[in-house]
C-alpha cells in the first residue's frame, strides 16, 4: 500500500516470496531509513520507482523474479551504499546507467534474464569491489572491459548477450574467481594465458564464440577444473596432454572446433568426467583400450571426426554411460558385443556412417533404455537379431544401408521400410515378402556324402565333449572345497543379537546355490544395471526370490573389510521405504562382491513410466493417487537416511531407476549408502569422505559440476527431479524440452501459462483435486530444485508438504500416516 511511504523509520523491508501483485508505490521513497529491500518471487508489474533513489541507506535492493518492466532508473545510481542490487527475472529493458559507475561499494550486481541492450558504459570501471557479476540473457554488446576491473570476482557470467572484442586478459587478476561463463557471445581472438592464473576456477564456459587459436597451456596451472566447455569456436592445435592432469574434472566439451591430431592417453586418467563432446572436429588415430577407465562418464560424443581402428570392447566397461556417438567416422572391425553391458545407455547408440563389418550382436537387445539405436551406413552382415525388436523404449531405429539379409521378425513389422533400406537381401514386413522356395532349394542341395561327413564328425564331437564334461566335473569338485575358505557370506541383523537371522528361513546359502541359481550370472538373469553394478534375479529351490546385485571386489584386505563394515552397517538399516539388504557374499577367486535384496517384483518407477512394467496386469494401477503414493514414500526414505541414520547418509544417485514397488506398489529406495561404501572400498579407507563424483545425467544437482561433492541438497534436487517425472511422465532427457532447456526450465515455463502441458497424458482426465495436487507436487519440486542449494528445503521439509498434499482429502482411502514405521 502506498501507506508503506510513512514508515520513515523503517530500516528491513522483507516481503519475498509471495502473491503480491501491482505496482511498487512512488511512496517507497520516503521510507528514508530503509538499509535492506526484498521483493523477491512476487508479481509486481510497471516501473521501478525513480524515488528509490533517494533511499540513501540502502545497501540491499532485490527484485528478482518479479514482472516489472521499463528501463532501470538511473537514480540508483544515487544509493552509494549498494552492496547487492539484484534486478533479474524480470522484462526490464534500455541500457544499464552509466550512474552505476557511483556504486563503489557495490559487491553483486545481478540482472540476468531482462531485455537489456546497448554498450555497458565506461563509468563501470569505478566500481571495483564486485565479487559476483551475472548478465546472462540480455542483448547487451560491446567489450567487457568496463566491467573487468574488480580484483575480486568469484563469479563473472554475461553469457547469451552479443559482446564482442577480445576477452580482457585482466579477468586473470582475480585468483578467486571460481565461475567464468562468456559463451553464447561473439568474442574473437585467443583465449587469454592470463586466466592459468586464477588457481580457483573451477568452471571455464567460452562457447559460442569466435575464438581461435590453440588453447593455452597456462590453464594447466588451474589444477581446480571440473568444467571446461569450448564448443562451437574456431579453436584448433591438438588436444592438450596436461587436461589428463586435471584430477576433478567432470565435462570436457571441445565440440565443433578445429582440433586435429591423435586423443592423448593422458586424457584418460580422468576419472571423474562425466561428459566428454569432442565431435565435430578433425581428430584422428584409435581409440586407446584406456577409454574403459572413464569410470564415470555419462555422455560420450565422438561424431564426426576422422577416427578409425575397431571399437575396442573395454567400452564396455563404462557402466554409467547414458549417450553413446561414435557416428561419422572410419572405425572398423565388429561392433563389440560388451555394448550389450551398458545398461544404462539412453538417449543414443549412434554409430551409423562408419566401415563396422561382422553381425549385429544380440547383446544389443538387452539395451532396455535405449530409445534411438543408429547402426545405418556401414557393411553388417548377416540377420537383424530378434532381440533388438523387443526394445520397448526404441524409439527410433536406424539399420539402413548395410548388407543385411535374411527374414525380419515379426517384431519390426511396426518400424517404417526406411529404417532397413538399403539391405539388399532383408525381407519381410515392412518389406517386401521372402520367397520360402529358395531355402528350401539350399536344402535339397545337400548331397548324401554330406549328411555322412557331418553325422561323423557329430558323433565325434559328442564323445570328446563327454570326456571334457567329467573331467571339469572332477575339477570342479576339487576346486569347491579349496574354495570354501575364499568365500564370505554374511547376513543383516537387527540391532538384537538375539534377533540375528539367515536370509532363508531353510538355512543359509552359498555362493554355489546364486551361482546355480543364476546360472553363473548370466545375461539372461538380468533385471537391473547401474553404476555400482549389475542386478539379477535369482530363484532358489525354497522358493525364495532375491535381487542379487553384483559388484566388483578391491583385492586389498584394509580396504574389504573397511567395505564389509559398510554394507553390514547398512543391512542393519530397516525403514519401509528402503529396499532391505538381506545379506552379502564375497569371493576372492571371482574377484566380486554380491549384495543380496528383497526381489520387488514391480520393478521400477522408471519401468512403470517409461516402458512395459515387469507386471503388465498393473498397468493401470499406476494412476495418480499411486503416483503421490509413490512421492511421499520415497520423500520419507530420504527424510531417514538424512535426518534420522547415525551418521547420515547421502544416497548421490536419487533416479526413477532406483525407485523399486513392491506388490502394493510401494516405493523403496535402492542403492542408499552403497555409493558411499563403494568409494570408501576403491579409494580410502576414510569413511567421512564426501567428495565421489556421483550422479545420474538428467538428476545431477548443477553445483556438481564445480564442487564435485554430495550433501543432501543435491539428494533433495534429484528428488524433485523424479517428482517432475512423476507428474508429466516425461524423462528428465526429453528431447523436447529442445536443446538448451532441461527439465526444471521446461517446469518453470510452463507453471504459469500452459500448465495443463505438465501434467502426464495418462492421467487424462483428472479431477479438478488431483490437478491442484499435481500441481502442488510440481510447485514443491521446483523448490527442491532450485538452483542455488540454501533455497532448497530439506528432505524433512520436502516429506512434510508432500504429506500435506495426500492428506488434504483428496482420496476417499486412507490417509498416509507421517509415521514410517506405522
Amino acid at each position: 500500500p502506498r501507506e508503506i511511504g510513512m514508515l520513515g523509520k523503517l530500516e528491513t523491508l522483507y516481503i519475498y516470496d509471495n502473491q503480491l501483485s501491482g505496482e511498487i508505490p512512488i511512496e517507497i521513497g520516503n521510507c528514508s531509513s530503509l538499509q535492506m529491500m526484498d521483493f523477491f518471487g512476487n508479481h509486481f508489474t510497471g516501473r521501478i520507482p525513480i524515488t528509490i533513489g533517494r533511499l540513501k541507506e540502502l545497501n540491499f535492493l532485490h527484485l528478482r523474479q518479479n514482472d516489472l518492466s521499463g528501463g532501470i532508473p538511473a537514480t540508483l545510481g544515487n544509493c552509494h551504499q549498494l552492496t547487492v542490487l539484484d534486478l533479474a527475472d524480470n522484462r526490464l529493458s534500455g541500457g544499464i546507467p552509466a550512474t552505476f559507475g557511483h556504486l563503489r561499494a557495490l559487491e553483486q550486481l545481478m540482472l540476468y534474464n531482462n531485455s537489456l541492450e546497448g554498450n555497458l558504459p565506461s563509468e563501470l570501471a569505478n566500481v571495483a569491489n564486485l565479487t559476483r557479476v551475472n548478465l546472462s540473457n540480455n542483448r547487451l554488446n560491446g567489450s567487457v572491459v568496463a566491467l573487468s576491473s574488480s580484483r575480486r570476482f568469484l563469479s563473472f557470467d554475461v553469457t547469451n548477450n552479443e559482446f564482442d572484442h577480445e576477452i580482457p586478459p585482466q579477468l586473470g587478476n582475480s585468483a578467486s574467481l571460481e565461475r567464468l561463463r562468456l559463451g553464447s557471445n561473439q568474442f574473437r581472438g585467443r583465449i587469454p594465458w592470463t586466466l592459468g592464473e586464477i588457481r580457483q576456477l573451477s568452471l571455464l564456459d567460452l562457447s559460442g564464440n569466435s575464438l581461435t587459436g590453440s588453447i593455452p597451456d597456462a590453464l594447466s596451472l588451474c589444477g581446480k577444473l571440473t568444467h571446461i566447455d569450448l564448443n562451437n569456436n574456431f579453436l584448433s592445435g591438438p588436444i592438450p596432454l596436461w587436461l589428463g592432469s586435471l584430477p576433478q574434472l567432470g565435462e570436457l566439451k571441445l565440440s565443433s572446433n578445429l582440433f586435429a591430431g591423435p586423443l592423448p592417453r593422458q586424457l584418460f586418467n580422468c576419472s571423474n568426467l562425466l561428459v566428454l563432446s569432442l565431435d565435430a572436429n578433425s581428430l584422428n588415430g584409435s581409440l586407446p583400450l584406456e577409454i574403459g577407465k572413464l569410470a564415470s562418464i555419462n555422455v560420450l560424443s565422438l561424431d564426426s571426426n576422422q577416427f578409425s581402428g575397431p571399437i575396442p570392447p573395454a567400452i564396455g566397461e563404462l557402466s554409467k554411460l547414458y549417450e553413446l556417438r561414435l557416428s561419422h567416422n572410419s572405425f572398423s572391425g565388429e561392433i563389440p558385443r560388451e555394448l550389450g553391458q551398458l545398461q544404462n545407455l539412453q538417449t543414443s547408440l549412434d554409430l551409423s556412417y562408419n566401415n563396422l563389418t561382422g553381425q549385429i550382436p544380440p547383446s544389443i537387445g538387452t539395451l532396455s533404455k535405449l530409445e534411438v539405436l543408429d547402426l545405418s551406413h556401414n557393411q553388417l552382415v548377416g540377420e537383424v537379431p530378434p532381440q533388438v525388436g523387443e526394445l520397448s523404449s526404441l524409439g527410433k531405429l536406424n539399420l539402413s544401408y548395410n548388407n543385411l539379409q535374411g527374414k525380419l521378425d515379426r517384431k519390426f513389422s511396426h518400424w517404417p521400410a526406411e529404417a532397413f533400406a538399403g539391405n539388399l537381401h532383408l525381407c519381410g514386413s515392412p518389406l517386401d515378402q521372402c520367397h520360402d522356395f529358395e531355402s528350401s532349394n539350399q536344402q535339397l542341395a545337400m548331397s548324401e556324402s554330406s549328411v555322412v561327413v557331418i553325422s561323423a564328425v557329430s558323433t565325434i564331437a559328442a564323445i570328446v565333449l563327454l570326456i571334457i564334461g567329467a573331467a571339469l566335473f572332477f575339477k570342479h569338485k576339487r576346486e569347491s572345497l579349496r574354495r570354501g575358505s575364499e568365500v564370505n557370506c554374511a547376513y543383516s541383523s537387527s540391532s538384537s543379537q538375539a534377533q540375528r537371522k539367515p536370509l532363508f528361513q531353510n538355512g543359509d546359502f552359498k555362493w554355489e546355490d546364486i551361482m546355480e541359481a543364476t546360472h553363473n550370472l548370466s545375461d539372461e538373469f538380468i533385471i537391473g544395471s547401474g553404476g555400482s553394478g549389475t542386478v539379477y534375479k535369482a530363484e532358489f529351490p525354497t522358493g525364495e526370490t532375491v535381487a542379487v546385485k553384483r559388484i566388483p571386489r578391491k583385492d586389498d584386505l584394509l580396504l574389504d573389510k573397511s567395505f564389509g563394515r559398510e554394507i553390514k552397517t547398512l543391512g542393519r538399516i530397516r525403514h519401509r521405504h528402503l529396499m532391505k539388504l538381506l545379506g552379502y557374499c564375497c569371493n576372492k577367486r571371482a574377484g566380486s562382491n554380491l549384495l543380496i535384496y528383497d526381489y520387488l517384483e514391480n520393478g521400477s518407477v522408471w519401468d512403470w513410466l517409461h516402458r512395459q512394467p515387469v507386471n503388465s496386469k498393473r498397468r493401470e494401477a499406476l494412476d495418480w493417487e499411486a503416483r503421490l503414493r509413490i512421492a511421499v514414500g520415497l520423500a520419507q526414505g530420504v527424510e531417514y537416511l538424512h535426518h534420522d541414520c547415525v551418521p547420515k547418509i547421502i544416497h548421490r544417485d536419487i533416479k526413477s531407476s532406483n525407485v523399486l514397488l513392491d506388490s502394493d506398489m510401494e516405493a523403496h529406495l535402492g542403492d542408499f549408502g552403497l555409493a558411499k561404501a563403494l568409494t570408501d572400498n576403491y579409494d580410502s579407507v576414510n569413511t567421512e569422505s564426501n567428495s565421489w563424483f556421483a550422479g545420474s545425467y538428467g538428476y545431477i544437482a548443477p553445483e556438481y559440476a564445480y564442487s564435485l561433492k554430495a550433501t543432501e541438497k543435491s539428494d533433495v534436487y534429484s528428488m524433485g527431479i523424479v517428482l517432475m517425472e512423476l507428474v508429466s511422465g516425461r524423462m528428465p532427457t526429453d528431447g523436447s524440452f529442445g536443446m538448451d532447456m532441461d527439465m526444471v526450465r521446461w517446469v518453470e515455463s510452463h507453471i504459469e501459462s500452459a500448465r495443463e502441458e505438465l501434467i502426464d497424458p495418462a492421467l487424462i482426465p483428472t479431477s479438478p483435486n488431483e490437478e491442484c495436487a499435481a500441481f502442488q507436487v510440481l510447485e514443491i519440486a521446483l523448490q527442491c530444485t532450485k538452483t542455488a542449494p540454501a533455497e532448497r528445503p530439506s528432505s524433512r521439509q520436502a516429506s512434510d508438504l508432500l504429506l500435506r498434499v495426500f492428506n488434504d482429502g483428496m482420496f476417499d482411502s486412507e490417509k498416509l500416516s507421517p509415521d514410517p514405521y506405522a
